[in-house]
Order: C-alpha cells, then sequence, then structure tokens
C-alpha cells in the first residue's frame, strides 16, 4: 500500500479498469503470429533520442495520426480524452485547449520546438496538420529547459513521406461544424530525393454558446531533401488564421451547481456581447536539418520563426457575489457583475537547437550519447486594459440581455512589452546492457532572462518595469531492468523550472497599478515508479506508475477584483497512481483502459497544505473496438468507451463537483481502396454536467457532439 492511498481498493476501480485486467489475462490464450498493437516499437520525437517508449524508464504515451483521424478529433484535448494523468479542468471551449497532466499544467512542443505562452498569446495548431501527439509525463526541464511540471505535449506535424499519397475530405457535425481539406504529398523529382506536402483546411462552426461562432483556415507547404541515405533537409511553413466570437463559458455556481431560486441555467447560455472577437494571424517558418556522418554520429539542428497577431475583445460575467453574508446566511444575488477584456498585440518568437548524437555497440552495451544547446528569443508586445479587464455593469444570469459595448465603455489601454531569452547546454546518456537493464542520465544548464514592462499612456501614471535573470541545472536519471517474460520495473528522478515575467495590472479606482509578478523561477521535482509489461506472447501492454510531484513556489488561482489570477502560494504536492492498458484479444477486437489516482494538495494562506480545485481524485476511461471484417463487414471498426471524472471541489466554499460518467462511440468504415468514412460521437446520451468549480464560478462539460469525416485517398 503506497503511503497517502489508502482509499485505493480493487473494489473502487473503475469497470474499465477491471476489463482491461481480464482482458489481458484472456489474451495470452487468444494469441497469434499477428502482432495489431504497437507497443515495443514506438518512439517519440520529444525524447531527442531514438528509443523505444516501453524501453523508456518514464511515462510516454503517443496519439497516431490514425486515432486523431478516426475520432475527428477538433482540439488538442480532445484527442487526450483517453489519456491517462489529463483532466480538462475548464470544460468546453471552442477556442481555448484546457489541459493538466497529472494536476499540472502541461508545455507545448511543435516537432520538438518550445512554444512560449504569454497570457492570451499562444500557439494554435490544427489538429489537421497533426501526424501524431507525443507526451512525456512530468518534469521534463533537463531536455528543454524551462517548462511546466505536468510535462510535455509534442505535436508532429505532417511532413514528406516516401511514397506519394493525396487526400480530399469533407467533415460536418453538430454546432454546424463544416470542414473541408486536402493532404497532397507527392515527388517533386522522378527518383523521390525531393518531396513536397501540401495540407490545407478551411472550416467553420458555432459554439455551444449562443450567438458564438467562427471560421478557420490553415495552409502547411513543406519539402524535403534528401542529401543521403542518413541525410535530409525539411523545409516546413504554416500559416493559420482565425476569426471567432470570444467565448468565454463562467457561470455562477448557483444555476450550475445548485439552484438558482428554483431554476438552472442552461448550457448554451451566452453572456457575452456582439462586439466579442478572437482573431489571430499565425505564421510559422523554419526546417529540420538531419546529418549523418557515420553509423555512429548524427547531427540535428532545428530552426523555426513563429509571429502571432491577436486581437481579443472578451465579454464574462462571475458568479463569485453569490456568498454567505456576515450573519453566515447564504446570499443569491439577483445580477452578477461582468467584466471586458481587451488584449491587441503581437508575439514574436525565434528558437534554435541543435545536437549531435552517437549511437555504437560495445561489447553487451548498446551506448547512445547526446550533446547540444538551443537558443530562444521570445517578443511579446501589446495594449491591453488589464489582466482583469475593465468592470461595466451587471447581468441576469438567468435572463441575460446582449447589448454592442462599442464606445459604451471607456477603455484606457495601456501597453505591455514581456522579452524572454533562454540558452541551454545539454546532454543525456543512455546504456542497455545485455538488453537487460537499461540505464539513463541527463543534465541540463540554463541562462533565462525576462524583462517585464506596462505602462499607461496617461501622464499622471508611472510605467512599471521589472527583471528577472536567473540560471538553473536541471537532471534526470532513470533505471529500468528488462526482466524476462516482458516485464520491465523502472524508478525515475526528474526536474522542471519555469520562470515568467508578466506584469499584472490590476484596476483600481485610481487605475493605478499593481504588480502581481511571480518574481523566482517556480521548481519542481518528480519520483516515479513503475513497471511496464509487454511480454511476446500477449498482443498488449500494461504500464503502471506511481509519481510524487513536489513543488516549490508554486502559483495558484486566487481573485483579484473578482476575476482569476495567478499568484505564487509556496508548496504543491500530487501523489498519483496511472494504470494504462491496451489489449488485443483476437486479430479483430482491441481493448484500451486507463486509470488515474491523484491526491493533489497546496498550501493555504495559513500555510496548511488543502486539497488542489478542480482536480479530481479519480479519473478513468475504456474503449472497445471491434473490427467487422471477421464476419464479412470489410473494412468497418466500430468503437465504444466510457470517461469517468470524479468529483472535485472549490476550495473556496467546500463545494463539492460531483462525478460523472461519460459515453462515447466512434465508426471508421474504409469503403474501397479510395473512400474512408469516420465518424464519433460523444456524450452520447447528452449528460449536462458541471467540471469543475472556484469560489462559485463553475465550468459545464460539452453536450453530445457529432462528427463525420468523408475521405477520398489516390
Amino acid at each position: 500500500m503506497i503511503k497517502g492511498q489508502k482509499n485505493i481498493s480493487l473494489g473502487k476501480l473503475p469497470a474499465a479498469v477491471a476489463l482491461a485486467a481480464a482482458a489481458f489475462a484472456l489474451s495470452a490464450q487468444a494469441a497469434d503470429d499477428y502482432k495489431t498493437v504497437e507497443a515495443v516499437s514506438v518512439t517519440a520525437e520529444a525524447l531527442k533520442i531514438d528509443t523505444s517508449t516501453q524501453e523508456t524508464p518514464q511515462t510516454v504515451n503517443v496519439i497516431s495520426g490514425q486515432e486523431l483521424a478516426d475520432k475527428t478529433v477538433r482540439k488538442l484535448d480532445d484527442a487526450l480524452r483517453y489519456t491517462p494523468g489529463f483532466v480538462n479542468t475548464f470544460g468546453t471551449d471552442y477556442d481555448t485547449n484546457w489541459i493538466k497532466m497529472r494536476g499540472f499544467e502541461a508545455s507545448l512542443l511543435v516537432n520538438g520546438q518550445r512554444q512560449f505562452t504569454e497570457g492570451y498569446f499562444d500557439t494554435t495548431v490544427e489538429p489537421y496538420l497533426l501526424e501524431s501527439v507525443e507526451v512525456l509525463q512530468g518534469p521534463s526541464s533537463s531536455l528543454y529547459g524551462d517548462s511546466m511540471p505536468g510535462g510535455v505535449i509534442n505535436l508532429v506535424t505532417k511532413k514528406p513521406t516516401k511514397t506519394p499519397q493525396h487526400s480530399v475530405s469533407l467533415s460536418g457535425g453538430s454546432n454546424k461544424y463544416v470542414q473541408g481539406g486536402f493532404d497532397f504529398s507527392d515527388y517533386a523529382t522522378e527518383d523521390g530525393s525531393k518531396r513536397y506536402r501540401i495540407v490545407a483546411m478551411v472550416n467553420r462552426e458555432d459554439s455551444v454558446l449562443n450567438d458564438v461562432d467562427g471560421w478557420r483556415a490553415m495552409l502547411a507547404p513543406s519539402f524535403r531533401i534528401d542529401i543521403d541515405e542518413r541525410s535530409s533537409l525539411t523545409f516546413m511553413m504554416s500559416y493559420l488564421k482565425d476569426r471567432k466570437t470570444a467565448s468565454n463559458g463562467f457561470f455562477p455556481a448557483y444555476g450550475t451547481l445548485f439552484s438558482r431560486n428554483g431554476h438552472h441555467i442552461p448550457a448554451s447560455t451566452n453572456y457575452g456581447d456582439p462586439d466579442d472577437a478572437y482573431n489571430k494571424d499565425q505564421v510559422d517558418a523554419g526546417w529540420e536539418l538531419k546529418l549523418g556522418f557515420s553509423d555512429v554520429w548524427t547531427y540535428k539542428q532545428n530552426v523555426n520563426f513563429h509571429y502571432n497577431k491577436f486581437y481579443l475583445h472578451s465579454t464574462a460575467a462571475y458568479g463569485y457575489v453569490d456568498a454567505p453574508n456576515k450573519q453566515g446566511v447564504l446570499v443569491i444575488q439577483p445580477m452578477i457583475p461582468r467584466y471586458l477584456l481587451v488584449n491587441d498585440g503581437d508575439q514574436k518568437s525565434f528558437t534554435f537547437d541543435n545536437n549531435l548524437t552517437a549511437h555504437w555497440f560495445s561489447g553487451d552495451f548498446e551506448n547512445t550519447f547526446q550533446i547540444g544547446f538551443d537558443n530562444q528569443w521570445h517578443h511579446t508586445n501589446w495594449l491591453s486594459n488589464g489582466s482583469t479587464g475593465t468592470a461595466y455593469g451587471t447581468i441576469d444570469p438567468l435572463n441575460p440581455s446582449h447589448i454592442d459595448l462599442t464606445g459604451a465603455v471607456p477603455l484606457s489601454l495601456y501597453g505591455n512589452s514581456v522579452r524572454k531569452h533562454q540558452f541551454g547546454i545539454y546532454t543525456q546518456a543512455q546504456t542497455n546492457w545485455n538488453e537487460t537493464l537499461v540505464a539513463k542520465l541527463g543534465g541540463r544548464y540554463d541562462r533565462i532572462s525576462i524583462t517585464s514592462s506596462n505602462e499607461d499612456y496617461r501622464s499622471n501614471v508611472a510605467s512599471n518595469r521589472d527583471e528577472l535573470s536567473d540560471s538553473h541545472f536541471s537532471w534526470n536519471a532513470g533505471l529500468m531492468y528488462l526482466a524476462p517474460f516482458g516485464i520491465s520495473p523502472y524508478v525515475n528522478y526528474s526536474e522542471a523550472f519555469f520562470a515568467t515575467g508578466t506584469l499584472n495590472a490590476a484596476t483600481t479606482d485610481d487605475w493605478s497599478l499593481s504588480t502581481y509578478m511571480i518574481d523566482k523561477p517556480i521548481t519542481t521535482k518528480q519520483k516515479e515508479v513503475g513497471i511496464k509489461i509487454t511480454p511476446e506472447w500477449i498482443d498488449g501492454f500494461l504500464n503502471i506508475a506511481w509519481f510524487e510531484i513536489t513543488q516549490e513556489n508554486g502559483s495558484a488561482q486566487v481573485m483579484i477584483n473578482g476575476t482569476p489570477a495567478m499568484r505564487q502560494i509556496g508548496e504543491k504536492k500530487n501523489r498519483g497512481l496511472e494504470v494504462q492498458g491496451r489489449v488485443s484479444l483476437a486479430k479483430y477486437l482491441t481493448i484500451d483502459a486507463s486509470y488515474t489516482y491523484l491526491d493533489a494538495k497546496q498550501g493555504n494562506k495559513s500555510g496548511a497544505m488543502e486539497r488542489t480545485e478542480y482536480l479530481p481524485h479519480h479519473t478513468a476511461s475504456g474503449w472497445v473496438s471491434y473490427d467487422f471484417t471477421g464476419v464479412g463487414a470489410t473494412g468497418l471498426t466500430i468503437g465504444s468507451g466510457l470517461r469517468y471524472l470524479g468529483d472535485s471541489i472549490d476550495t473556496v466554499y467546500g463545494s463539492k463537483v460531483p462525478a460523472v460518467t461519460l459515453w462515447d462511440a466512434s465508426l471508421n468504415w474504409l469503403i474501397n481502396r479510395n473512400w474512408t468514412l469516420s465518424g464519433t460521437v460523444t456524450n452520447i446520451t447528452d449528460k449536462e454536467f458541471v467540471t469543475g468549480c472556484y469560489n462559485n464560478m463553475c465550468y459545464y462539460g460539452e453536450g453530445r457532439t457529432a462528427r463525420a469525416t468523408l475521405t477520398y485517398n489516390w
């Protein structure tokens, strides 16, 4: 029994986990000379070295492009729904991804390049462009320097293929969703040594909120040159354009979690205004260079330039005013306050990463050694009316009115600038002794500097400026025993640090600027113990991992002028257990299941540790898919799954958010060699539920959503 996890028992595990355990045992009887489940052979670019995820002493998950296409994924957090350790804390939102892994935020990579987020300025990657999604769970600063403790999510984009392929697709579904796209990969020369790929799409869809909609267009060409058998150069570029109505799904607890004077607020209620907008123009350009000098030495270089022009005009209403009075009697206000937030600016980033890797055999040892360095420059420059926005009155939460605020609310915009530079030197080494023992060690030294400033354009307010300059050394170590029969226990230690220099301007009566700066790097340490089981006589795998993540100088959500903000609160400690399995019982039946137990705690104002808001103790999922080829329906695969989200709490008022179980299904039909039909239905029963609450503000989860895609391939 793991200390602090006394509530875990086999009797309390969700049915999906028990089903996976039984299937894993039974599959031995059905083992044949086929392998439908990829496990040992899968690698992840995010590891920076070519190694099997099942022979890596840490938790790594890879979601293939086929899985993304089969489930008609529209957003990144949709793709992670069946990944252990993942939680969407803020419900449905058609313009933003909400992701937490192991109870912490995760950093985003694109083709191994770190993406910089500053407030509302972030990187958007259209799922239609994705080849795969890689998830390294837990701290990863020894590879990427400044990064979030939940892990890194690497989005691998489509690039030219060795075999020509062409496809045109048309999609449609709920919320008036329509999308068209094409994906062409072909030779530029007869011998195929030069190849190109062009991926493009355009779509439109409504949000679940009334009168909220938008469209997106994306174009991504790439070109690859094979220099020789070991070397290649790939140029990549992408352009994305979003034109949407800003979507805010904040709702008062009384009306969602609880009745509000005998009424509940429909999940489609919109507290925004007609003038709300979410507009983004994003350009990325760069290259990947690989030079194989010999069978031993390989050099890699990744370069990317990112530009993001962004405008946000967003209206939201908050229910924090519903609270007990001085006598302890609950008072539900007839009206709740509204805030208007404006951001208008751009973001520029330049990242450069290169490394030299050696891979060789020495007696019974298979060795890999890598050394490299990277540079990152990021600059975000924008006008805003404060991180909390501008208060402008109230709205009836049960019967909201919608007005055009253009010119109605006086706004004083001020300039903001955040410059961030990181230079890091890293190395890692891995050795495999006699296919029995794997040892891995890595370290990285970073210098990081941040300059942050804001300035009100009125002469009576002085500008604020802060600087942060620091260095940090991060390391990780792992040891795995490749025992007989495919049973591989392992231990791992890893670290992360994260620094930000944002100056959050809080609006007060005299419009003075207050600084709420995370003024020292957030440091995190993780211990992980696990076992990976991939026996040859079973078509599948089972992974079990226990982890403990301790964070110093951690940030947590607080309320400033009635709106959520982040401040440093001290220590956080998350302990958990993850179980994940995939098994094929026969040639046509595959079962996936996962279960996560998470005990997440953080320090409060008094210094005591308390349960963290939004995060459930238990989450689980199970998915069963059957290929009907065996019964004569060639090419038809139908899948169905359950997702369980355990209860969470509002740490301010102690309100309990109830658990929920959701039912999904999918269909994939390879009609013939040219035509494919795929579709999904999520939350089939259209269950209305709340994903989380904080300070009497809650978020609805996504209702029933159906999508389908018809693809022509040649």
